[in-house]
């Protein structure tokens, strides 16, 4: 997922355990729950909107995870700014297996939609942007940046901890990002309440993400995204996901 994406949204991608294993065949043996999570959205400390993070069944046995984020506060109010990201994907082998990823935003001025098609029999993601489009190969466990927080946050209750590599979907390739795990959890205090929380953190980019996980739930508890002007983004969880 991402933060707001214009200028609020964005997230991330899949793993490899300690001797960089690829994430997805390291991923637990059952399917993740379902859940819906609620949280405020902050920019640079103020109040901009409500996030919702969800997790459901689809049909042919596929999921959806979503992460929908509404301006309701200051200037992303004023626009009528809404952003909307969402990403299928089967349970394969024990693991997860990208099929789609789309984002769309829309505004009281311009509407943007991109997405990005994963095509496993040919080893093939295309991604689209308005009318144009890229096509370039896949790397085994690949996901896009929305779907990559569900699986730092499988990992994360499943043990993983240390340095761990995301397969990432990029525009224009795969990007190998690499995060830290921290080994112990933390006190992490939210609207929702106090969690003892793992933090995850992007390690090889200044401006990625950090994330706070507190195993079983795997809804992040906080989510923080600086862009490239140094203003920060951040998810703080609202009520205890359902």
């Amino acid at each position: 997922m991402h933060l707001l994406k214009t200028p609020a949204s964005r997230l991330l991608a899949l793993l490899l355990a300690l001797a960089l294993t690829p994430l997805a065949v390291i991923a637990q043996a059952a399917a993740p729950a379902p859940f819906s999570a609620q949280y405020r959205v902050l920019r640079d400390g103020d109040a901009i909107g409500q996030a919702t993070l969800s997790l459901s069944h689809a049909s042919s046995g596929e999921y959806v995870f979503s992460n929908v984020t509404r301006g309701s506060a200051g200037l992303a109010a004023l626009l009528g700014l809404d952003v909307s990201e969402s990403s299928r994907f089967r349970w394969h082998d024990d693991a997860v297996q990208d099929l789609g990823y789309r984002y769309h935003m829309q505004s009281a001025f311009k509407s943007i939609t991109r997405s990005t098609a994963f095509d496993w029999s040919s080893r093939l993601i295309t991604v689209r942007n308005g009318r144009s489009q890229q096509h370039y190969a896949a790397v085994p466990g690949t996901v896009d940046r929305n779907l990559a927080v569900l699986m730092l946050a499988l990992h994360v209750a499943a043990g993983a901890r240390g340095t761990v590599v995301l397969p990432v979907a990029m525009p224009d390739r795969v990007s190998q990002q690499h995060y830290a795990i921290a080994t112990a959890p933390v006190a992490v205090r939210v609207p929702a309440g106090a969690y003892q929380a793992y933090a995850v953190q992007r390690s090889d980019a200044d401006n990625g993400l950090r994330a706070w996980f507190a195993p079983p739930l795997l809804a992040p508890v906080r989510m923080e995204q600086r862009d490239g002007k140094g203003t920060v983004y951040l998810l703080e969880l609202e009520h205890a996901p359902q």
